[in-house]
C-alpha cells in the first residue's frame, strides 16, 4: 500500500494538469527582436546588429554595423515565410547608393544565409538572436 500511493499522487496530479498543458501550443518560429553577428565582404568583415519588429501589415526592421558605416538603416520589403527571411535596404556609400538584397534561413536562433548587389557581388551573412 505504501508503494501505491505515491503512483497515485503522481497520476493525480498528471491529470489534474493534463488540461492545461493540452493548451499549450508551441511557439511559431518567428524574426521579431535583436539580432547580433557578421557579413563578410571581400577584405572586410562587419559586426552588424539587426532588430525586427511586427506592424499591423508585416515586419518592420533597422540595421546597423559596429563601425558607423550603417547607420540605422531601414529595411524594407521584408517577408517572412517557410522559414526564410529576405529583406533589402540601401546602403549610402558617402553619396552614391547601393541597392543590398538579404536572404537569410532562420536555424533555430541563427539566421544564417547571403547578401546580394546589384552588380552580382554577394557573401555570407549569419545573425544569432540576442538574448
Amino acid at each position: 500500500m505504501k508503494k501505491a500511493l505515491p503512483v497515485t499522487v503522481v497520476l493525480l496530479i498528471a491529470a489534474a494538469l493534463a488540461p492545461a498543458l493540452a493548451g499549450q501550443t508551441a511557439l511559431k518560429p518567428d524574426i521579431l527582436g535583436t539580432w547580433t553577428g557578421y557579413a563578410v565582404a571581400p577584405g572586410m568583415r562587419f559586426e552588424l546588429t539587426a532588430v525586427f519588429g511586427k506592424t499591423e501589415t508585416g515586419y518592420s526592421g533597422v540595421l546597423s554595423d559596429a563601425n558607423g558605416m550603417i547607420a540605422e538603416t531601414p529595411l524594407r520589403d521584408i517577408v517572412f515565410a517557410d522559414g526564410r527571411v529576405t529583406c533589402a535596404f540601401d546602403l549610402d556609400m558617402g553619396g552614391d547608393v547601393m541597392f543590398i538584397k538579404l536572404e537569410m534561413v532562420l536555424d533555430g536562433e541563427a539566421l544564417k544565409g547571403s547578401w546580394f548587389d546589384a552588380e552580382g557581388n554577394s557573401d555570407v551573412i549569419e545573425l544569432a538572436l540576442k538574448k
